[in-house]
């Protein structure tokens, strides 16, 4: 019988964004293997969103990584633990809990009999440069049973804070929604026309690189500039980034939409139709893309995509066979990738129908599921 799982979130529907759908997912997954999870997410005062086969606690926090959500998010686990341990395993499933697992003895967190920490990236380097975080971080992992990582390129950065860490690091990268897993797998064409769609989905932040697209396709010559539309799927993060997004795409001679947050019915309809997707993730303070799951989720549905050759970006795309990769600061480099799609129909279809293979070939949340559980783990070469 295996031990049930406290899976830790600080990022979970109904807030939409990656990490929320990655630790639900994941938990989705541990429950079908028939083990007990119980998931310890914020309570947003909005109510729960669909029915899982697991328990979720909700705390009452609002689910920031500071000290005030990591006070409650401890006092919630010690009155549910009172006896100071906890059975089976505790999942940090991302940055937030893993900061406060880093201050257990000052907190007085109960103990679990088995602890794995995930890292999708940030929150490493973030770590990384400071000394105390950095102490405190290496004698977590000198406590954990395995530390997950969404991608090679994340591992390679916990290696650099903490060597020995090198037995313990296990491959458990994101997946597609499983909502979508069922849908029929796409044709290798997309439909053509005067139109060229382009997709860019995520947090408007400057890691994301908006502008850095729309400075892209501002060079690009009249006649193609024109036949685009350029569709930035994501909710706003700092309001003076998101301003001169806004103002930069308004003074485009082609269509652009800022559509924020959408359904994931509507996504997934902007996934089927849309020509190309661009990533352009750029070098932004100590933050990094850890994998990108708008990569996995546009390759499923058979859509071409171009990318920032950054983190773990490479490793959710085959590069020359389902998209490009370019440099991330190198505005020409992505202009030309841009052109090539759109001038190439055919190739475009190839590459989409390769993604897709690649995509639901190489990623699978059961397969992470058996990784935390011990039962079988991929290789991270």
């Amino acid at each position: 019988m295996s031990v049930p799982v406290q899976l830790l979130t600080h990022e979970y529907p109904p807030f939409r964004g990656g990490i929320g759908m990655y630790v639900r997912e994941t938990a989705r997954a541990l429950a079908k293997t028939g083990t007990e999870v119980t998931v310890w997410a914020p309570d947003y005062g909005t109510g729960d969103t669909g029915r899982d086969s697991f328990r979720v606690k909700r705390v009452p926090m609002r689910g920031k990584q500071g000290w005030p959500c990591r006070l409650r998010m401890a006092a919630a686990l010690r009155k549910a633990f009172p006896e100071g341990r906890i059975p089976g395993r505790v999942i940090l499933a991302e940055p937030g809990p893993l900061r406060m697992w880093l201050h257990a003895s000052l907190l007085k967190l109960p103990r679990p009999e088995g602890l794995i920490p995930v890292l999708h990236g940030t929150e490493i380097g973030q770590i990384g440069r400071r000394p105390l975080e950095r102490r405190l971080f290496r004698a977590l992992v000198g406590h954990a049973e395995k530390v997950g990582v969404v991608s090679k390129a994340v591992r390679s950065r916990l290696l650099e804070v903490a060597p020995e860490a090198e037995p313990l690091a296990e491959l458990v990268p994101g997946a597609v929604r499983s909502a979508w897993l069922d849908l029929p797998a796409p044709e290798p064409s997309r439909e053509s026309g005067e139109t060229f769609e382009i997709l860019q989905v995520g947090r408007i932040s400057p890691r994301k690189g908006q502008l850095h697209l729309l400075e892209t396709i501002a060079r690009l010559p009249g006649t193609r500039r024109r036949q685009i539309h350029l569709r930035i799927i994501g909710p706003a993060g700092k309001a003076a980034y998101a301003g001169l997004v806004a103002r930069r795409a308004g003074n485009l001679d082609c269509r652009v939409s800022l559509e924020g947050s959408v359904s994931d019915e509507a996504l997934r309809e902007m996934y089927r139709t849309a020509r190309l997707l661009v990533m352009p993730s750029q070098p932004f303070r100590r933050s990094v893309e850890g994998l990108g799951l708008a990569l996995l989720e546009a390759g499923h549905f058979g859509c071409p995509v171009i990318a920032s050759g950054i983190g773990g970006i490479p490793e959710a795309m085959l590069p020359g066979e389902s998209g490009y990769l370019v440099p991330p600061q190198d505005r020409g480099a992505l202009a030309e990738a841009i052109i090539r799609v759109m001038d190439n129909p055919e190739k475009a279809a190839r590459m989409g129908a390769k993604g897709a293979a690649f995509v639901r070939e190489a990623f699978s949340w059961e397969a992470n599921a058996r990784v935390l559980l011990g039962m079988k783990a991929p290789g991270l070469g």
